[in-house]
C-alpha cells in the first residue's frame, strides 16, 4: 500500500464532496463509466456524515471516460454534475476545454504513479490505500480502525 500525505495532494483537481463536519478525509480515483465508482457512491453518499471526500476522476478506462470527466470538470458546478452523472446517468451539457482534460491527465498520471490497479482506488486521511470498492459500513469500519472513532 502506498502512504500518502493530504496536505501534499493535489486536492485543486479534485471534486469536493463536504459531508457533515469533515473530520475526515478520503480520496477516491474513480473513472466515471466504472459500475463500482458509481455503486461506491450511489450506496455511501448518503449514509456516511463527517466526512470529506476528495473525487479525482480519472479515465482509466478509456477515451470516452476523458471527454466525460472533463465534461463533469468543465460544469458549473463539477458536485451536482458528478451526482447527476453517478444517479441519473445525465451527461453534462457543458463543453471540456483543454484545461479540464488537462485536470483529467494529471488525475490519471497519479493514479498510475500511485501504482493503483483498479477503480475506485480509496484513500484514507491517515495515508492508508489504496482500498478497493467498499460499503459504507466496511468504510467506516476501516476509518474506525485505521483513523479515529466517527
Amino acid at each position: 500500500m502506498e502512504k500518502f500525505d493530504f496536505d501534499a495532494w493535489p486536492t485543486d483537481d479534485s471534486i469536493k464532496i463536504k459531508l457533515g463536519a469533515g473530520q475526515y478525509k478520503v480520496a477516491v480515483f474513480v473513472d466515471p463509466n466504472c459500475p463500482w465508482c458509481k455503486r461506491f457512491f450511489e450506496e455511501d453518499i448518503d449514509k456516511l456524515t463527517d466526512i470529506d471526500f476528495y473525487v479525482f476522476l480519472t479515465s482509466v478506462l478509456g477515451e470516452e471516460s476523458e471527454e466525460l470527466s472533463a465534461a463533469i470538470y468543465a460544469s458549473k458546478n463539477p458536485h451536482e454534475a458528478w451526482k447527476n452523472w453517478i444517479m441519473n446517468e445525465e451527461k453534462p451539457k457543458a463543453a471540456a476545454g483543454e484545461a479540464q482534460r488537462e485536470i483529467v491527465d494529471r488525475n490519471t498520471k497519479l493514479f498510475d504513479e500511485l501504482k493503483n490497479e483498479t477503480v475506485p482506488a480509496v484513500y484514507l486521511g491517515n495515508g492508508d490505500g489504496p482500498f478497493g470498492f467498499m460499503t459504507a459500513l466496511e468504510l467506516v469500519s476501516k476509518i474506525e480502525h485505521l483513523c479515529k472513532k466517527l
